[in-house]
């Protein structure tokens, strides 16, 4: 019954958790698709944040990063394809010049489930892990060899939160040290006056 359905046009739409990880190659809409209604009713935009998938449903948020470069950039769900085999998701202009896949066309991505109907429930922070502990030797010290890690936790008081901004502005995405540390310089220059 499921193939009849995909064959007519129909996609069958899965429930996903938060948290979600799926694989695949990403490719970007052309242009000829661009001002036409998506399968939502929106009207497709190159400025939008955007993009198109085969199962997920509509309003889903995800976090696609480039496994090349690590770039990451948050995406909303509106359409459905890519129509071709192989390829897991669509993506429009802005998304696809901030992760750097234009000249390219075709890369390898990482699709993680952050949100919701528009909302962004999950955050992202970076850390750091020692991969090897520091060797002590009578002539030298190593220093230890340090990565950086990605972690997510749950957004504060997401529920309360709504995000108009996303079908007319990009979605900026920065880490939680990056927050913390802007925090500190306000109230730092707050404590001088």
């Amino acid at each position: 019954m499921l193939v009849i359905l995909l064959l007519q046009g129909y996609y069958a739409t899965f429930a996903q958790k938060l948290g979600d990880e799926s694989y695949g190659i990403a490719s970007f809409y052309a242009n000829k698709f661009y001002n036409k209604p998506t399968s939502t009713g929106e009207i497709l935009k190159k400025n939008q944040y955007t993009a198109a998938h085969n199962t997920l449903p509509f309003g889903t948020m995800l976090e696609v990063t480039n496994l090349q470069n690590k770039r990451f950039v948050i995406v909303r769900i509106n359409d459905r394809g890519p129509h071709r085999p192989g390829r897991i998701i669509d993506l429009t202009e802005n998304p696809a010049k901030w992760l750097k896949m234009r000249k390219d066309g075709l890369t390898k991505v990482r699709l993680k489930v952050v949100g919701f109907d528009g909302d962004v429930m999950l955050e992202s922070y970076d850390s750091l892990r020692v991969v090897s502990s520091p060797k002590l030797e009578n002539k030298f010290y190593q220093k230890p060899i340090v990565q950086p890690q990605k972690y997510y936790r749950f957004r504060k008081n997401w529920h309360k939160r709504k995000y108009p901004h996303l079908r007319y502005r990009r979605l900026k995405v920065r880490s939680y040290l990056r927050k913390l540390s802007k925090q500190k310089k306000q109230t730092s220059k707050s404590s001088k006056k």
